[in-house]
């Protein structure tokens, strides 16, 4: 709670020494429109949903959207003009994850990782009208007929866990109890449950769809782990199925971090699932209340282009100079076109399901060696239509009437005791008396300093 707590505090004394600010984004003239996300998935807003903010006669290609300080490229179902009753806005909607809570550490480098945030898995969005330009967009992209060419065989598929089942504490001295850092420091996030000395914790894989015919030596292992003890020699081992593929003894260290790569895919001997098995030993006499715990684990490898049935399925293809035809097996599409995001170029195929069970794409050659894709069904079930819009203008706290030198952060809920007396607001009128020291004394409301850092 008092690391929460300090966030805006220390955002605030950054706006005060001149820093260069997360909210350099706003335009103060403009009026925004806020919604909140809370999990992954394909987004639309419809046209009556912004006729009833008050923007639906926009032209299409005006609209913006923001999230954590940065724009949100969006599709539009037409271009050039206002959208018509049964159009929309389209764009990926995310989760907030915990690339903003690096800063927070004591060392940026030591978060264990970002998928989650510490702080809340709710993002907050925010739409605008910006007749400007500079607005980014997905462009529809032609995917026209494969021809006589060949379909891809494979493509190299990263599966990563991210354990959420343990809000780990992190680095701490034993002074006969455990005396836990007051800062955001190394070990502390999410992570599985803790391992003792001599168990093993298994995390069995399914799903994987091995290409068998991939490169020889393309399997790549990865994994993070913490020891929840800081006077204790481990060894911790990592292994698919009985193959051990990582092991490292180390004294008096808390993080070991597994990165193996090039190594044989023959050691995934189940082409559809594998065990990873992680473990770790202390010797005799050490201390026997050492406790490991996984941040993550993931492997790389050569998968063939099976999606499991899902709705919704990310992958990453590496640079080609004639282009890609991918036929795409078990992807579950309700029975409409899905759609392809390249996430990279900015480009949106429609999927060709003109054969039964297949989906088709031909795409274009490419240079960049790590292309990031999203297939989505647009099964009305599988969007996630925002219904509503709340209307925000930003407060510009750079200016002669909004500066203070003395701050006071508060919550609107507090200014009210129950009996009409705010006392916020009579503390802040003490402080600018002389007897309070004759300051310049504002609130800050603690809501808008959130929407806006």
């Amino acid at each position: 709670m008092i690391k929460k707590i300090l966030l805006p505090i220390l955002l605030l004394c950054a706006f005060s020494a001149g820093a260069q600010l997360n909210n350099s984004w706003i335009d103060y003239s403009k009026t925004y429109y806020k919604f909140k996300l809370g999990a992954d998935n394909i987004c639309r807003i419809a046209q009556p949903v912004l006729a009833g903010a008050g923007i639906g006669n926009a032209i299409a290609d005006h609209y913006q959207l923001w999230k954590n300080g940065q724009q949100v490229r969006l599709f539009t179902s037409v271009n050039a003009a206002p959208l018509g009753a049964s159009d929309f806005i389209e764009f990926m909607g995310e989760m907030n994850d915990g690339k903003a809570d690096k800063e927070l550490y004591r060392q940026p480098q030591l978060q264990l990782a970002d998928k989650y945030s510490l702080e809340t898995d709710t993002a907050v969005y925010f739409l605008t009208v910006n007749p400007a330009g500079g607005n980014l967009r997905y462009a529809s992209a032609a995917n026209p007929s494969p021809g006589s060419a060949s379909p891809d065989p494979y493509f190299m598929r990263s599966i990563d866990i991210y354990y959420r089942n343990l809000l780990n504490r992190g680095y701490a001295r034993d002074l006969r109890t455990y005396v836990f850092s007051s800062s955001y420091d190394i070990g502390e996030g999410y992570t599985s449950g803790e391992i003792n000395p001599g168990v093993v914790f298994t995390e069995n894989i399914t799903g994987l769809n091995v290409y068998t015919g991939g490169p020889a030596n393309s399997l790549k292992v990865r994994g993070k782990f913490f020891g929840n003890s800081d006077n204790s020699t481990r060894t911790v081992s990592l292994k698919l199925f009985n193959t051990q593929v990582y092991t490292d003894t180390k004294t008096n260290t808390i993080e070991f971090i597994a990165n193996e790569q090039d190594l044989p895919i023959s050691y995934l001997q189940n082409t559809n699932n594998v065990p990873i098995n992680v473990s770790t030993t202390i010797p005799p006499l050490s201390t026997i209340t050492d406790r490991l715990v996984i941040s993550t684990l993931g492997i790389t490898y050569p998968a063939t282009f099976n999606f499991n049935n899902l709705r919704s399925f990310s992958f990453e293809l590496s640079a080609s100079t004639t282009g890609n035809y991918l036929l795409i097996d078990n992807f579950n599409s309700g029975g409409i076109s899905p759609i392809l995001y390249d996430l990279s170029s900015g480009l949106r195929y429609t999927g060709d399901i003109s054969t039964p069970g297949k989906v088709k794409f031909v795409l274009p050659p490419s240079a960049n060696p790590n292309r990031k894709f999203i297939l989505n069904s647009v099964d009305l079930t599988n969007i996630n239509n925002i219904n509503s819009l709340t209307s925000k203008t930003f407060i510009n706290y750079n200016t002669a009437t909004t500066r203070a030198d003395y701050v006071i952060i508060s919550n609107p809920l507090l200014y009210n005791d129950g009996s009409g007396t705010n006392n916020v607001e009579l503390y802040r009128a003490y402080r600018s008396s002389a007897n309070g020291g004759n300051y310049n004394a504002k609130i800050f409301d603690i809501n808008e300093l959130t929407d806006q850092f």
